[in-house]
C-alpha cells in the first residue's frame, strides 16, 4: 500500500508484487512427481499420455524461494497441468496444489485449487468453460467470493503458479499473440528472442506485469518477472536459460571530474522520530577538500540541490531495495549531469532504508518533510557549497514534500517538481484503481462494486474511523499498516500549498505517457502557482516520457522492467539549465 504505484489487479497477485522481504522458514522438499487428479468430470476413466512435466526452482533476488513441480497431461480431448507448490515469495509463504483442465488449445474448461498461504488455507475452483470462466475463492473460513470473466478467455493463471503459464510456450508461436487472460486482461506476446533451440518470448500482461517466459518448442523452460526479481528455472535448463536472460541493471560510473562524498544528516524536528541519514554529497573534484568557504576562485561556493525520492522505500539513487523493482538509479543520472554543469547535490536512502536509521513504515507525510528540512541545512552548513543558492528536486511523492518544505523556508531558491500531484491521494489512487479494474477486463457491475467499496474504505481513513466490516482481515491488516501515512496524504491538499508560493522559481515537468500522476496534476499545479501569481514558475509537458522520464510507447507499468530504459536526455538539459539559471 505504501507506494503511488498501483498494480492492475489481474491475476498473478502473489508473484507480481515488489516487495522485497522474505521469510527464511525452509521449504519441506517436494514430491519428485506431482499427484495424480481425481475424476468427477467429462473425461474420467480416459487414458492419459504424459505431454511434458518437470520442476521448476524457483529464485528471488538470487536467493532460493522454493520449487514447483508440474504435470502436463492429455486425457481424451482434454488437457490437464497438474501442479504442486512450496515457495516463499514476497515475505509470504505458500504450500499446496491445483489443477487446470483445458481443451486441446489450452482453453481454461475447469479447475481447482487448493493451498496454504502463510497459515490460512485458501481454496479456489473455476468452472464454466472459456466462453463463461467464473472462480470462486474461499479464504480462511470466509463466505466464497466470485469472480467473473467478462467474454471469452483464452489463458487462465492462478496467483500461487508459474507452471500454469507453460501454454503460453505453445500459443506465443515467435510472438506478436494477443490472447484474452481472465478475467479479461489483454495478454500481449512480444516477438521471440531465439539461441539455439531456446526462445524467449516477452509477455505483457494488462500494461502492468511483464513476464519473459523462456521456451524449448512447446516445452516450458523457466519465467522470468523482472520488477519482482523472480525467476522460475526449470531443472536441468539452467543454461539455456541464461543465455536468453536480461542483464541486470548497474549503477552508472561516476565520471572523472566529479566526487562522492559520504555525509550524515540527523533529523531532529519536533514531533517527529530522530534519524540518521545516509547521504552522498556529489561536488565537482575541485571542490571535495574546501574546509572555508569562498566567494571567488577556483574554489568558490556552489549552488547545490537535495533530492526527494517518490513513495516506497528507497535509496539515494532512487532505486527500489532488495530484488526487482526500479532500477534506473534517476537520482544519480540527475546528480552526474548537474555536478557536470557545476551544481553540487545531496541523495539520502530514505530513513529506515540502506544505512539510514529511524521507521520507514511509521513514517507520515510530515516525517518526509522534516527528513528534507534536514538535508537542506545539512547543504547549508557545508563550506563548499553557498547556502543562499539552494534548491530541491522531487519525483512524485517527492513533489508533494518539496513545495511543503519551501512553504516553511523562504530561503529555499528553486524546486524541480518531476511528476508532482496537484490534487490528494485518495483521488488519484481512485483513478488508478479504476483504470486498472477496467484494462483487466472486469465486468462494468464489478468494477463499480470494487470503486465503491474502495471509496468506502479511503473514506474511513481520512475520516479516522474504522475500516469497512466486510474486508478480510489479511487486507484489513494491508490497509492498518499504511493508515497513517495514507490519512497524512489524503488531508493534504498540494495546490493548496502551491498557491502560497509566490517567489520560489519552479519547473512543473510531466510525461504525457505517465500512467501513476496525470497532466490534470501539472495543470493543477501551475494553476496553482498562477494563483500566487508567481512570475518564475513554468510548466514543461514532456511527450512520449512516463513517470520515470524514460522514453516509452505506452506509459505502462510493465515497461519499467525495460533493460533499455533511460532518463530523458532533453529532460536532463532542461532540469540542468532551469537550475543554472534559478541558481
Amino acid at each position: 500500500m505504501r507506494n503511488l504505484l498501483v498494480l492492475a489487479p489481474v491475476g498473478l497477485a502473489i508473484l507480481a508484487g515488489c516487495s522485497s522481504s522474505r521469510s527464511n522458514t525452509p521449504l519441506a522438499p517436494l514430491p519428485p512427481d506431482p499427484p495424480k487428479p481425481g475424476t468427477g468430470d467429462g473425461s474420467a476413466g480416459a487414458a492419459e499420455t504424459k505431454r511434458d512435466g518437470g520442476r521448476l526452482i524457483i529464485t528471488q533476488g538470487g536467493a532460493p524461494a522454493g520449487a514447483e513441480a508440474f504435470e502436463i497431461r492429455q486425457r481424451g480431448d482434454e488437457l490437464v497441468i497438474e501442479t504442486h507448490a512450496e515457495m516463499t515469495v514476497m515475505g509470504q509463504q505458500l504450500r499446496g496444489r491445483g489443477q487446470v483442465i483445458t481443451d486441446m488449445s489450452y482453453r481454461p474448461l475447469r479447475g481447482e485449487s487448493s493451498h496454504d498461504v502463510d497459515g490460512v488455507k485458501v481454496e479456489a475452483t473455476l468452472s464454466g468453460g472459456p466462453d463463461a470462466l467464473q472462480l470462486a475463492i474461499r479464504a480462511g473460513g470466509q463466505p466464497a467470493r466470485a469472480e467473473k470473466a467478462a467474454g471469452a478467455v483464452d489463458v487462465y493463471a492462478d496467483n500461487t503458479s508459474f507452471a500454469q503459464l507453460a501454454p503460453l510456450c505453445a500459443r506465443g508461436g515467435d510472438g506478436g499473440t494477443a490472447l484474452v487472460m481472465f478475467p479479461g486482461t489483454k495478454l500481449t506476446i512480444g516477438p521471440a528472442r531465439s539461441h539455439d533451440r531456446a526462445r524467449v518470448l516477452p509477455v505483457d500482461i494488462g500494461g502492468s506485469l511483464t513476464i519473459d517466459v523462456f521456451c524449448d518448442g512447446d516445452r516450458l523452460l523457466g519465467l522470468d518477472i523482472p520488477l519482482a526479481g523472480l525467476t522460475a528455472t526449470r531443472e536441468g535448463a539452467d543454461e539455456a536459460v541464461a543465455a536468453l536472460r536480461r542483464k541486470p541493471r548497474t549503477k552508472p560510473e561516476l565520471p572523472a571530474g566529479l566526487v562522492e562524498l559520504d555525509r550524515t544528516v540527523e533529523v531532529k524536528a519536533k514531533g517527529v522520530e530522530p534519524a540518521t541519514l545516509a547521504c552522498s554529497l556529489l561536488v565537482p573534484a575541485s571542490h571535495a577538500e574546501v574546509k572555508a568557504r569562498a566567494k571567488k576562485g577556483p574554489t568558490a561556493a556552489l549552488p547545490a540541490v537535495a533530492f526527494i525520492t517518490g513513495s516506497g522505500s528507497q535509496d539515494r539513487d532512487e532505486d527500489s531495495y532488495g530484488p526487482g523493482g526500479l532500477k534506473l538509479a534517476i537520482f544519480k543520472v540527475m546528480a552526474i549531469e548537474l555536478g557536470k554543469a557545476g551544481i553540487a547535490s545531496l541523495r539520502c536512502d530514505d530513513r529506515g532504508s540502506g544505512k539510514s536509521t529511524g521507521s520507514f513504515e511509521k513514517a507520515v507525510l510530515e516525517t518526509f518533510t522534516a527528513d528534507t528540512a534536514a538535508t537542506v541545512a545539512a547543504l547549508r552548513a557545508e563550506p563548499a557549497i553557498d547556502p543562499a543558492r539552494v534548491g530541491l528536486i522531487g519525483h512524485s511523492e517527492g513533489g508533494i514534500v518539496a513545495p511543503l518544505v519551501a512553504s516553511r523556508d523562504p530561503k529555499v531558491r528553486a524546486l524541480v517538481l518531476m511528476a508532482g500531484t496537484g490534487r490528494p491521494l485518495d483521488v488519484i489512487l481512485l483513478e488508478q484503481l479504476r483504470r486498472g479494474l477496467e484494462r483487466s477486463g472486469r465486468p462494468a457491475d464489478e468494477v463499480e462494486q470494487e470503486m465503491a467499496r474502495s471509496t468506502a474504505i479511503l473514506a474511513a481513513i481520512a475520516a479516522g474511523k474504522p475500516l469497512p466490516d466486510d474486508i478480510d482481515e489479511r487486507e484489513k491488516k494491508q490497509w492498518e499498516d499504511s493508515r497513517a501515512w495514507m490519512a497524512s496524504h489524503i488531508k493534504h491538499d498540494p495546490a493548496k500549498i502551491a498557491a502560497k508560493l509566490s517567489k520560489v522559481s519552479v519547473l512543473i515537468a510531466q510525461g504525457d505517457t505517465d500512467r501513476q500522476v496525470a497532466v490534470a496534476d501539472a495543470d493543477a499545479l501551475a494553476a496553482a502557482f498562477a494563483k500566487a501569481r508567481n512570475k518564475q514558475a513554468q510548466k514543461k509537458i514532456y511527450a512520449g516520457l512516463n513517470h520515470l522520464f524514460a522514453r516509452s510507447t505506452t506509459g505502462d507499468i510493465s515497461e519499467y522492467a525495460d533493460p533499455d530504459a533511460r532518463v530523458d536526455e532533453g529532460f536532463l538539459t532542461d532540469v540542468v539549465g532551469f537550475l543554472r539559471r534559478s541558481l
